[in-house]
């Protein structure tokens, strides 16, 4: 399979599981917070993600 075959079904696959939530930062906060993210060995995009599924877990209200 050739690598613009493989990128366009990974693609599909991401666009039918997921969704895009695009983020404004100042040019400042963003460039410290990844590298603050570098240093520790991690993504933004990792961290981003776990700080919404901690948020979403401590704040359920349950029924």
């Amino acid at each position: 399979m050739d690598d613009k075959k493989k990128y366009d079904s990974q693609l599909k696959h991401l666009r039918s599981k997921y969704v895009r939530f695009s983020l404004d930062f100042r040019p400042d906060e963003l460039e410290e917070f990844k590298q603050i993210c570098k240093d520790i060995g991690t993504t933004p995009t990792t961290e981003i993600k776990k700080f919404v599924r901690t948020f979403c877990e401590e704040n359920k209200i349950h029924n």
